[in-house]
């Protein structure tokens, strides 16, 4: 259908360019002929039971801009909107063969197509500058070409790998559908002539109408955009996790180099700085969802502050003194582990078992009497802590990219 149209256009052009008989003054008496007495605020239709049908199609050009904290989606665009005016019909023979003309817009009668979702103030599509393309027959070509900008609440649930679908509304202003018939001539926006851009991606256009609660006609323009995410995994994911995947090495750090607090309190700031630069790319809003990336760094930045409190509980058990004698839970935990290390108990032969029963339960018996020093507190508490911190980040990460990816 689109391919047809645009046959008919340049078929029409051609006649015009192959039949130059006409000259400017012929023009000119034709435009004057057919304006005379001509009223521009009637709807065309000489009976006015019939609706006057007002077929429409949409180009895009290009998205010039999607702002996500103001929700401001600014697009160019032209509708090609056709419908025949018997009043501006003429008799070629009469106007030695011209058949085709070009008329200021402000001079004929136009559908008053308005934006019903301005990120402004109402507007409608006509433009001074424009004009109408008038065939001998009445048909009327308009090519209304314009900037529009329309609010578009982002759903920001997987960022960067969203993808965000908006439309554009309109209403043809001041009749009823009973006396305008409005009809898609293609359900495809027309991307021929769009330039790509580079953060959105077009991954479906359409073009359609919706009955509203008056059942009158609405006309949308829909678009389904996704992200362009390499740029995003690469200057923040990337960067996010890899900080976050050193806090678990604090607790390899010796204890005597005086780093650890310092170590994990840099990561900590780095999660937050990456935190604090997320919060200013994204809407305040919380509807219909927060990132899932905001809920990352949270669970981040909790998990490193619970680093930087066990950093400095390491360092409290470091410096306490060897005639201090270790808690008596402490104790018990330690005993603990160290029964599960030697569970694998080696095959004796026949002979030695009452001797390796003996030595067996004195050594079972004297971990209860050995005396438990604080670095092995110490040493099992860091292994506790790394890998628990290590357990929370790939869980986080895991979480994440399962959310964003289906």
């Amino acid at each position: 259908m689109i391919l047809l149209m645009k046959l008919v256009f340049l078929c029409c052009c051609s006649k015009r360019e192959l039949v130059s008989a006409f000259t400017l003054q012929d023009e000119a008496n034709l435009q004057a002929s057919i304006l005379t007495g001509y009223n521009k605020d009637l709807k065309p239709g000489w009976d006015r039971d019939v609706p006057l049908q007002i077929n429409i199609m949409f180009f895009l050009f290009s998205i010039k801009e999607f702002d996500f904290n103001t929700g401001k989606l600014s697009v160019t665009g032209l509708f090609f909107i056709n419908w025949t005016d018997e009043r501006l019909a003429w008799n070629p023979t009469n106007h030695n063969h011209t058949n085709m003309t070009t008329i200021p817009q402000n001079k004929l009668w136009l559908p008053e197509f308005i934006n019903v979702n301005p990120y402004d103030d109402l507007t409608g599509i006509r433009q001074d500058h424009l004009t109408i393309h008038l065939q001998y027959s009445g048909m009327c070509a308009w090519f209304a070409i314009q900037s529009f900008e329309v609010v578009c609440n982002a759903d920001v649930t997987k960022y960067p790998f969203d993808t965000q679908t908006c439309a554009l509304r309109f209403y043809v202003w001041g009749y009823f559908s009973h006396e305008i018939d409005l009809v898609i001539s293609s359900p495809e926006v027309d991307l021929s002539l769009y330039v790509e851009n580079s953060i959105w991606e077009i991954r479906d256009a359409t073009i359609y109408l919706r009955l509203d609660y008056w059942k009158n006609k609405e006309i949308i323009v829909k678009l389904e955009m996704k992200r362009r995410s390499p740029y995003y995994v690469v200057s923040l994911i990337i960067p996010i996790m890899a900080v976050s995947f050193l806090m678990a090495f604090v607790f390899i750090l010796p204890h005597d180099s005086g780093e650890r607090v310092g170590f994990s309190t840099t990561v900590l700031l780095s999660i937050i700085v990456y935190l604090t630069i997320i919060q200013d790319l994204l809407p305040e809003s919380s509807e219909p969802n927060i990132s899932a990336l905001g809920y990352l760094l949270v669970t981040y930045v909790v998990s490193g502050a619970f680093v930087v409190v066990e950093v400095i509980i390491t360092l409290r058990f470091h410096r306490k003194s060897s005639e201090n004698p270790v808690p008596r839970c402490l104790r018990c935990i330690l005993i603990f582990f160290r029964r599960k290390r030697r569970k694998n108990v080696s095959v004796k032969p026949i002979g030695t078992c009452s001797k390796t029963n003996k030595t067996d339960n004195d050594e079972n018996g004297g971990d209860e009497n050995n005396e438990v020093q604080w670095g092995e507190v110490l040493t099992l508490f860091d292994t506790f802590c790394f890998i628990f911190t290590l357990f929370v980040f790939f869980m986080s990460a895991l979480i994440y990219l399962c959310v964003v990816l289906t």
